[in-house]
């Protein structure tokens, strides 16, 4: 799952975390001195990625140009830093041919949904191509970022931003709306209804996509139900928190409105949460790809337990003091965790869940033990992020 698309919750301890690193590879002597400068101006400006972190730039020439006392890094073998560095990454450029890029990078690709965008720099700085992950990794704006900085031209070739009026591109209206799309493979068709003009419907009694920004989508007004796309005979987008069940002519996306929140014991075994969660969303009907983040007291932030499933699911893990949740009404107070944390009667995962979902937010599901080694519970926010 990617939670790249989940907008960032305000909490106690939250920080303005910088993205993953830029890697800038130069290639060839002609490209050094463009290299340089465009680092210099991504200091000044840098480039963010679509969930708004800022990224530093990484710079790899041959160790042949490298200056005494620089903190350029060597680039030996252009592979085997990419094999190493590829998805750990917020975004590559390279200056250079677009034909070493192309190269270079075709074994590494997997999806659009997880490959680092790249951009190509010409060597003369004269032209920014977007090259992989236009869309919804953010290529294509970093391209024109690029192309801003050092005067030189954006080269976007994806069909939504070369046809006349420029329709929506649906990838990017729906990552910029916080959503998962569950349905990758029938994206392609329903962007070419868009691109054709013939429009989409759209279910999402979440109120998550802005009608402002979904002109290509009529919105249906069934509300609640389900529903059925063969007997309408249209195609739908469907957006929800709950599972969703497939169907040829829809295309499902989760809305990341669910936070979930956990008390352990120090013992819990490592897989004991994921598999709580699993067994939780699946007897609930709730969606995994729903969740927005995992959260806990501030002690058990580290328990290796909730790092391991935040880890395997992409989630962030937010804390909040023992005494910020304890006055956080709750409906299951544990006596327990007051005396444990010194603080009056409350349930940790209850008043974390609802404390990560914001104060426009309700509990979907009261705290559960599993073994009596750990409690969970799912906090709902009703209203979109701002």
């Amino acid at each position: 799952m990617n939670s790249a698309t989940a907008k960032p919750v305000a909490v106690e301890n939250a920080s303005a975390a910088d993205a993953p690193p830029l890697a800038c590879y130069v290639l060839s002597r002609p490209g050094l001195a463009p290299a340089r400068r465009l680092r210099a101006l991504l200091a000044a400006r840098p480039w963010k990625t679509p969930d708004g972190r800022s990224s530093r730039t990484l710079l790899y020439a041959p160790e042949r140009f490298l200056q005494p006392g620089s903190d350029e890094r060597p680039l030996q073998r252009l592979s085997d830093i990419l094999s190493r560095e590829y998805r750990h990454c917020a975004a590559h450029v390279f200056v250079g041919a677009i034909g070493i890029a192309v190269r270079v990078l075709a074994p590494l690709l997997r999806h659009k949904s997880l490959d680092p965008p790249a951009v190509v720099l010409s060597p003369d700085g004269h032209f920014a191509i977007s090259l992989v992950s236009g869309h919804w990794g953010g290529g294509n704006a970093l391209a024109r970022h690029i192309a801003e900085l050092i005067g030189a031209t954006p080269v976007i070739t994806t069909a939504s931003d070369l046809a006349d009026g420029k329709p929506l591109a649906l990838d990017m209206l729906l990552r910029d709306a916080g959503l998962r799309i569950l349905d990758w493979a029938k994206l392609p068709g329903f962007q070419a209804r868009l691109l054709e003009g013939r429009g989409l419907s759209l279910w999402d009694p979440c109120r998550t996509v802005d009608d402002k920004l979904s002109p290509g989508l009529k919105r249906l007004d069934s509300c609640e139900d389900f529903p059925c796309p063969e007997r309408g005979g249209e195609d739908i987008v469907a957006v929800h928190w709950r599972v969703l069940p497939p169907g040829p002519r829809l295309l499902r996306c989760a809305a990341p409105r669910l936070f979930v929140g956990l008390g352990c014991r120090k013992d819990v075994p490592r897989e004991a949460v994921h598999e709580a969660l699993e067994a939780c969303f699946s007897a609930e009907g709730l969606e995994m790809s729903a969740i927005a983040a995992l959260a806990t007291v501030r002690e058990k932030r580290d328990c290796p337990a909730i790092v391991r499933a935040a880890a395997r699911l992409g989630l962030p893990v937010l804390d909040f003091s023992a005494e910020h949740l304890a006055a956080r009404a709750s409906p299951n107070p544990s006596g327990a965790a007051g005396r444990r944390f010194e603080q009056p009667p409350f349930s940790v995962c209850e008043a974390a869940a609802l404390s990560a979902a914001g104060p426009d937010s309700r509990l979907i599901v009261a705290k559960r033990k599993f073994h009596g080694l750990l409690t969970l519970a799912v906090g709902l926010r009703v209203k979109a992020a701002v």
